[in-house]
């Protein structure tokens, strides 16, 4: 009996830390230089290049994009293709809009719904739900991806964790690089 009266005080101990553990927040970065402007960043045309692994952390497809982006008024025009290995290539069309400073949101011909991101700093955070097979919603997925803007301006990394019923599946490491010496964020 002693070493359960012990324990306890241990665990409540544990317990209380646990719940003031907060998760990682856009704003954590403001001040992070040079600032994030994703609808800066992807006008123009964008490459990357990763790795996606399995939810244990093993790498299991190697993945590249191509990216280009046009302003029509206050909306981006994005036109990406994906390619996951040797699966068949993807292609997403994107219109995202920014809402206020730090806000911005984003439809995709593959998104449910709409995508909703902030910027602070360097840093970019959006979630969003993929249909991965139109009309059957148990193949849907989350992704939560989280893009950090790189000293030069041109460079962004970004890691997405991708879940299906809240449970982390995969996840995804990639690089971008716009194709132009003018990439730099003003």
């Amino acid at each position: 009996m002693k070493s359960i009266v012990g324990v306890v005080p241990l665990l409540a101990v544990v317990v209380s830390f646990l719940g003031c553990a907060s998760a990682m927040k856009p704003v954590d970065f403001a001040g992070g230089a040079p600032p994030f402007d994703p609808i800066a960043f992807f006008t123009g045309m964008t490459t990357s290049s990763g790795v996606q692994e399995n939810r244990g952390g093993t790498p299991v497809k190697r993945v590249t994009t191509r990216t280009s982006g046009h302003l029509e008024r206050d909306v981006l025009h994005l036109e990406q293709d994906l390619q996951f290995g040797t699966d068949k290539p993807q292609h997403r069309s994107w219109q995202i809009r920014r809402i206020d400073a730090q806000r911005y949101e984003a439809t995709a011909n593959d998104i449910i719904g709409t995508a909703r991101g902030e910027a602070h700093g360097n840093v970019f955070h959006w979630r969003f739900t993929v249909a991965r097979s139109p009309g059957n919603p148990l193949k849907n997925v989350r992704v939560s991806q989280w893009m950090h803007l790189q000293p030069d301006g041109r460079t962004m990394i970004i890691h997405s964790t991708i879940r299906k019923f809240g449970v982390a599946v995969g996840q995804v490491t990639e690089q971008f690089v716009r194709a132009s010496a003018t990439a730099s964020q003003p």
